[in-house]
């Protein structure tokens, strides 16, 4: 496997999916999403679940394990090109196909169990509008009473911080240790994002890239889940599922329920 060591600032966040995965510890991160979700989406049904933002699969292959019939869909060829690759290790069958948010109904069809967008993937996004868009289109997906799970950091704490840096996260891979962590710059309407990875590989080595999300706070997700005709369940601050609180928690997650208008 070849990679760019020299650590070019101006590559896109999460261009690389093999270096993406070098910046996740996931045991840990499994180990807190998984079971959370599975609760969620109670037993698995045969409208299945949409694993949304898959990336490089993960969870979705986590979730087939156990005995979810899932779908995995993401804009980046090369994330899904990973995500394949540990689909064919995975012990269940899962389908991945390319899809952005607005036009999954259109990839997968409707009538789906549950769908989820985590690790702030909802986030990514130009624009208040492409998130309404987003959420219409999960909509699309489910049937009557089927859930949608969202998780993105709660950011107006964030934005009080000077310097807001969150890790670092450790990950040994290959018996090298990879040592990750991020800076978050926060403009009006976006959050710049700044990714830097340290290893020891015959001296020390550093790769940073960036990229950008769209600060989405609680009013304005709740108001635009409520255009998609999905009602808020529940708002919780973390995976520990205690209540949102904008001032303390680090997540917002958020879980609704198809069956109004669309």
């Amino acid at each position: 496997m070849s990679e760019n060591h020299s650590g070019n600032p101006e590559e896109q966040l999460f261009r690389s999916a093999e270096w993406y995965d070098r910046t996740i510890n996931w045991e840990a991160r499994l180990g807190r999403e998984i079971p959370v979700l599975c609760e969620v989406f109670g037993l698995p049904g045969e409208g299945g679940v949409i694993d949304a933002g898959c990336g490089t699969g993960r969870q979705a292959c986590a979730m087939a394990e156990r005995g979810y019939r899932m779908i995995g869909a993401d804009v980046s060829d090369e994330m899904l090109a990973v995500a394949g690759r540990h689909g064919g290790r995975c012990s269940a069958d899962v389908c991945f196909v390319a899809s952005a948010f607005s036009d999954i109904a259109e990839k997968v069809g409707d009538g789906h169990d549950g769908a989820y967008v985590i690790g702030n993937g909802l986030a990514v996004a130009e624009s208040q509008r492409e998130i309404r868009d987003s959420l219409r289109g999960l909509s699309r997906c489910l049937r009557v009473g089927g859930r949608l799970f969202l998780q993105i950091l709660n950011f107006a704490p964030m934005r009080r911080e000077h310097p807001c840096v969150r890790g670092p996260r450790v990950v040994t891979v290959e018996g090298v240790e990879y040592v990750s962590t991020r800076q978050y710059y926060f403009g009006q309407q976006v959050v710049n994002i700044t990714n830097t990875t340290l290893w020891k590989d015959d001296g020390w080595r550093r790769r940073s890239w960036g990229g950008r999300l769209y600060p989405i706070e609680l009013g304005m997700l709740t108001s635009l889940l409520d255009d998609a005709g999905l009602h808020v369940l529940y708002t919780w601050g973390s995976y520990a599922k205690e209540p949102f609180d904008i001032e303390r928690s680090q997540d917002l997650i958020v879980v609704a329920e198809a069956g109004g208008r669309r």
